[in-house]
């Protein structure tokens, strides 16, 4: 509520008030109250999907009639991971240089916790929505992981029916998952002990060299299956869902040349547009790509 009031520039009674008025209209509890703090409610999370969706729309209708804006300027650094930005973000930073030609970007790779309120960066990609009241979090989407592996492997090895035949593979791991195991499926980290790994490395670019090599199988976000055509989506069930967020300050969110960097990455984030993203998890082989990238 502090964060949301100043982030609002309202006191913390007219947030709530503004909140339990929104509860009545809506005939719907929003959030749940406890010792621990506020907490979305089933209902909440699905208010917050359907305004999202509202705003992604807002979004599309602006793409579709602006024009190129050469009048923004400014440098923008912004970091993000190690396979988000160079597997994702990268394809589609022409097209955003297309539209505002003297915003440079500034793309570091690497883990994320609190450089935006260290001054090290405008906006950050991060795994675990922050806290820190002069941070402003917005959810980007939520990666699918999922096992890949190239045609050559699997017609040497075969094709894994369940988790547990992964026992039989050889395994290929990003250093970066340890972090995320506890949100991981049961069956995952249960048959995590049993299974041999070949590789492990903190390099997502060399995490899918070696699986389109036939390297062994590897635990790979859902939308890698638009990034190399040699990789096979297995259709194993998804190891976890993995939610992040984009954060920054608010003297970010009153730069333009903060908010063309900002309005981008919504875009090419949109699950209405690349599904890899929603919320609920889609396999790659039921998703179809859009015809042409999002600006």
């Amino acid at each position: 509520m502090t964060s949301a009031a100043k982030t609002l520039g309202e006191s913390i009674p007219t947030v709530s008030r503004r909140i339990n008025d929104l509860e009545r209209e809506l005939g719907t509890k929003l959030f749940d109250r406890s010792k621990r703090g506020v907490e979305l409610t089933p209902s909440g999370r699905n208010l917050i999907e359907l305004v999202q969706k509202m705003q992604c729309l807002v979004d599309r209708v602006g793409e579709q009639v602006a024009q190129t804006d050469t009048s923004i300027s400014g440098a923008i650094k912004i970091k993000s991971g190690d396979g988000i930005g160079p597997h994702w973000m990268a394809r589609f930073l022409p097209n955003f240089h297309r539209s505002r030609p003297n915003v440079q970007i500034d793309l570091e790779i690497g883990l994320a916790q609190q450089e935006v309120i260290d001054r090290e960066a405008d906006l950050a990609i991060v795994f675990e929505k922050p806290n820190h009241p002069d941070i402003i979090s917005q959810r980007l989407g939520t990666l699918h992981y999922i096992c890949f592996a190239s045609s050559d492997y699997l017609k040497d090895f075969g094709v894994p029916e369940t988790i547990f035949d992964m026992q039989k593979h050889k395994l290929l791991m990003h250093t970066d998952y340890v972090h995320q195991l506890e949100r991981w499926s049961k069956s995952v980290r249960d048959v995590r002990a049993m299974i041999d790994y070949a590789t492990i490395t903190n390099s997502g670019s060399a995490l899918v060299t070696l699986c389109e090599n036939g390297g062994g199988i590897a635990v790979l976000p859902s939308y890698i299956a638009s990034y190399s055509p040699k990789l096979t989506a297995l259709t194993l069930p998804p190891a976890a869902p993995i939610d992040f967020w984009i954060t920054y300050t608010e003297p970010v969110r009153r730069s333009p040349a903060g908010i063309a960097a900002l309005e981008w990455l919504l875009s090419i984030f949109n699950e209405e547009r690349h599904p890899y993203f929603g919320r609920h998890f889609i396999h790659p082989n039921q998703i179809a790509e859009p015809e042409a990238p999002l600006i």
